[in-house]
């Protein structure tokens, strides 16, 4: 793999992300993601899986925006292939079979955030890191099942002020909002976050992804029939301004 390290302690699975200075998303990223993800699924040694990042200060930002808008401007079938590589990595991620487990001892931005949502549990380094996203700033409205994903894991007012502001929150107020389970100091994130996929892994798999569909079916479904449609709009948009 180019953008990151794939290794087991045990049972579990980790992916540790490199991918340039902050593990922004782009093509060949979501790609290997996807790759990554698929090969754990059918490893049957492998009950769960836990992602992390090899950054020191990041564990993702999002979409590499100067990236995309470059893809946008010289291929428009290159950023729609972008766009629909975020949502199959979004539905991948929230309806995957095996336990999910974010490690996150950075900043968690935008779609990293996203991403981050769609994982069954996220650790959070106490003492380094903040969550936010800046969409209502930077003018990128969110998909509908990016919505959905927040509003199934989140109190209202948690998704309001996410939403809303597009403020920085840090890792303890993300805490208190509901979108960090456990917080540890960052030498901890990985072991602690190593632990719980280890005792999620116990379960029967074929149980545990289908209570997941069940509880995740309204979220995989707006994804699933929403989501391609503000994909189009998207694209329209984007060739109006051309």
């Amino acid at each position: 793999m180019e953008f990151m390290e794939i290794k087991k302690e045990g049972p579990v699975g980790i992916m540790v992300w490199k991918h340039e200075e902050q593990n922004r998303f782009t093509t060949p990223f979501l790609k290997e993601i996807n790759e990554a993800l698929s090969e754990l699924v059918a490893d049957d040694s492998v009950t769960s899986v836990v992602i992390a990042s090899g950054l020191e200060k990041y564990f993702s930002t999002g979409l590499h925006l100067e990236w995309m808008m470059a893809q946008g401007a010289s291929d428009p079938n290159a950023l729609k292939e972008f766009l629909l590589l975020i949502h199959k990595n979004l539905m991948f991620f929230t309806s995957y079979p095996k336990p999910l487990v974010a490690a996150i001892t950075g900043h968690i931005v935008a779609a990293g955030c996203i991403f981050g949502a769609c994982m069954d549990y996220r650790y959070m380094s106490e003492d380094r890191g903040f969550i936010r996203l800046p969409e209502v700033q930077i003018n990128i409205p969110f998909w509908p099942g990016m919505r959905a994903i927040f509003q199934s894991i989140l109190p209202p007012r948690t998704v309001r002020n996410l939403f809303y502001t597009g403020d920085r929150f840090t890792a303890k107020q993300a805490m208190e909002m509901g979108y960090v389970d456990a917080l540890f100091p960052a030498d901890e994130v990985l072991s602690k976050s190593l632990e719980l996929a280890e005792k999620l892994g116990r379960a029967k798999m074929e149980t545990y992804a289908h209570i997941k569909r069940d509880l995740r079916r309204h979220v995989l479904r707006i994804m699933k029939e929403d989501d391609p449609k503000a994909i189009e709009s998207f694209m329209s948009q984007m060739a109006q301004n051309r």
